[in-house]
């Protein structure tokens, strides 16, 4: 059912898009996209994208040298992934050592002059 209902909004977004050739509409198409980035980082089209795909799609993702979409994640899904990498980090021996930060899964019984970074 949603994909029909995406396919019939197809034809309206490209003709709405075709109405942007003219300079009064790109003027007023870019300042749009402006404020909506400034307030959501996502321009009009990626907000677009991420309701045609399903997932969350960014124009600065890509920027960043990450994909364009991405899965999109839910609350529940980022505490578990933060609760985890809190984990992985309360588990983890750094010590100083020249010219470097070393860190192990345990702790390092051959650095018993170097002090623990955390």
């Amino acid at each position: 059912m949603r994909l029909k209902f995406k396919s019939m909004l197809a034809a309206p977004l490209l003709l709405g898009a075709l109405a942007a050739c003219d300079p009064g509409s790109q003027a007023l198409l870019a300042g749009a996209s402006l404020v909506t980035f400034v307030h959501t980082d996502k321009t009009i089209s990626d907000h677009v994208a991420t309701w045609a795909f399903d997932e969350d799609c960014s124009t600065l993702s890509l920027a960043n040298g990450e994909g364009y979409c991405h899965e999109i994640v839910t609350e529940e899904q980022r505490k578990a992934a933060e609760a985890e990498a809190a984990a992985a980090l309360a588990s983890t021996y750094c010590y100083r050592t020249l010219g470097a930060i070393n860190c192990y899964r345990q702790p390092d019984t051959m650095a018993s002059s170097a002090a623990r970074v955390r």
